[in-house]
């Protein structure tokens, strides 16, 4: 029953983050940036990933031509910085079709990030996710602070407040990662023989 709800929770989360996209119902992402990067695209990272889990629960798609999750982490590295870029949010706002595009690789780009840390060594997971994480935290902080105004389509204040959030969103993700991380690293059956 449990896993039940769960499911049809996620799949609730997955029609939800689509459906901010449809016509009709842009208004959201057209008026908050903080709703468009905070809420919508982590959803469909999210939704994506949760996809995969059910076409791919022992992670086998790709395994040959994905070795430690390499490709697919490159992968999720490119579509990640790329929505990142404020001509990216202004297009994917202006243009439905472009949105559309955003809505399918962000999609994706959660799909292979369950593969890639499934498949990915710790000391793997640990770069390309930190990499990811401190380019958020950095241009985070940058659109909190700063007194220009990067998208078109969203104003100097609704920037800034999106800005706080990503940097905060990244802080708490890299404190989850490390803890997750150092409870692997301690759980292993060498970590706890202390013989040579």
């Amino acid at each position: 029953m449990g896993c039940r709800a769960n499911t049809h929770a996620w799949g609730g989360l997955s029609l939800l983050a689509a459906a901010l996209s449809v016509p009709g119902l842009r208004a959201g992402i057209e008026s908050s940036m903080t709703l468009h990067m905070l809420v919508q695209m982590p959803l469909l990272l999210a939704a994506g990933a949760w996809l995969m889990a059910r076409l791919d629960p022992e992670v086998k798609a790709g395994a040959r031509f994905d070795m430690q999750g390499l490709a697919s982490f490159s992968f999720c590295l490119v579509v990640a910085s790329y929505w990142m870029l404020p001509s990216a949010i202004d297009r994917a706002v202006l243009e439905p079709g472009f949105d559309a595009i955003k809505v399918v690789s962000l999609l994706a780009c959660g799909a292979m990030l369950r593969q890639a840390v499934m498949r990915a060594p710790p000391v793997v997971r640990l770069f390309f996710l930190g990499y990811i994480l401190q380019m958020m935290l950095w241009l985070g902080l940058y659109w909190a602070f700063t007194e220009e105004r990067l998208c078109n389509v969203y104003s100097l204040a609704t920037q800034q407040q999106a800005g706080m959030g990503l940097a905060a969103l990244a802080a708490a993700a890299g404190a989850v990662l490390v803890w997750r991380l150092a409870r692997s690293v301690a759980s292993r059956p060498e970590a706890a023989d202390p013989s040579p």
